[in-house]
């Protein structure tokens, strides 16, 4: 018996390794874009960083898409060549090569139980906090990427013409201001020769940004801003600039270990939605083991009709879980009971039963 299982081991593990790599691969192109855009203030380093980051996030998902589509794709193949038929005419249960893949789904799910209470929570924390949060947030919340600067606390825009490239001051500005930025100026536009913003290594150092504005003139009058009116100074605390659009922490950001204690001390400011989240991990974890027996019986169930229609049919139970899902989470909203996450295990098995059951029994 171990020669079958480790014949059929050898080629699941390989179709699923390689499924797995193939669609990993494709969501890590898929979110390149991503990467780029929430890494503004960064290096290239710090977009790829957040690029792995988001696809990894997403393994809990592809972990199982993948092993459900090797299993069919296995036993598939082993139907068609009436591999399992000679089993059974041999007088040995389909059990048995299905032990392979419920094998490998275990081993899936202790692997994904641990993923996701621990590893995947600490990757969705990091995605959001490659770049150091205070120079992201800062660089991101005054649009330094671009032509226009809105100041923070205020509703006071800036656009400029052009760079020095020496010290990448802002020349030829322009100040937009309901009220006037100085007592000494009347207007609600102001004109600016220069501005000075400190690099961003000074910025945790002295815990606020100083904008400095020099040669400040209104554009109708005859107020020299060099002899009259002087440097402007803007500070703007680091603080407040961070919370500015700043992401809160959340569930899916703490470890369950974490997120259990919280619950059982009382701490925690919605126990329900931890509960929930706890549940929805458990239930991400069994999916595995749960899908090897019924892509087993799919996979054989096909076998007079190809690789397409078991990959087909395969989407049935794919779809029951990801209704679960959804379905899970709206009784959440309108019952607040947590035990509403494991609904996709509910579906899952309302369809999964009587199929293996039907399929082992011939």
């Amino acid at each position: 018996m171990w020669r079958l299982h480790r014949y059929y081991l050898k080629e699941l593990a390989v179709n699923a390794a390689i499924t797995f790599i193939v669609l990993f691969g494709v969501v890590l192109i898929s979110l390149i874009y991503r990467g780029i855009q929430r890494s503004q203030g960064g290096e290239l380093l710090d977009a790829a960083k957040i690029t792995l980051f988001w696809a990894l996030d997403a393994v809990p998902h592809l972990l199982t898409i993948s092993f459900l589509i090797a299993t069919v794709v296995t036993f598939t193949r082993a139907a068609q060549d009436r591999e399992l038929t000679a089993v059974r005419a041999a007088g040995i249960s389909p059990r048995v090569p299905m032990q392979s893949a419920v094998l490998v789904g275990i081993f899936l799910s202790v692997a994904a139980s641990f993923a996701n209470h621990y590893l995947i929570p600490e990757v969705h924390f990091m995605k959001y906090r490659v770049i150091k949060e205070v120079v992201r947030t800062a660089f991101m919340n005054l649009g330094l990427g671009g032509d226009r600067i809105k100041i923070p606390n205020s509703n006071q825009v800036l656009t400029f013409r052009r760079k020095d490239e020496l010290t990448g001051d802002m020349l030829d500005c322009t100040i937009y201001s309901p009220e006037p930025i100085s007592p000494r100026l009347k207007s609600s536009i102001v004109f600016v020769d220069r501005v000075s913003i400190p690099p961003t290594e000074e910025w945790e150092a002295r815990n606020d940004i100083s904008i400095l504005l020099s040669g400040v003139r209104e554009p109708i009058g005859t107020i020299n801003a060099a002899t009259d009116v002087g440097d402007i100074t803007i500070h703007v605390g680091l603080e407040d600039l961070g919370s500015a659009g700043g992401r809160q922490d959340k569930d899916e950001d703490v470890t369950s270990d974490q997120l259990l204690a919280e619950v059982m001390r009382g701490v925690h400011e919605n126990p329900v939605r931890a509960k929930y989240t706890l549940f929805r991990r458990c239930c991400f974890a069994l999916m595995p083991a749960l899908l090897a027996p019924i892509g087993f019986c799919i996979a054989e169930m096909a076998r007079n009709r190809g690789r397409v229609m078991a990959l087909m049919l395969a989407l049935i139970p794919l779809s029951m879980f990801y209704f679960g899902e959804v379905l899970g989470a709206r009784l959440l909203l309108s019952t607040n009971n947590p035990w509403s996450a494991w609904m996709p295990v509910v579906l899952l098995l309302s369809v999964g039963v009587p199929v293996v059951w039907r399929q082992l029994k011939r």
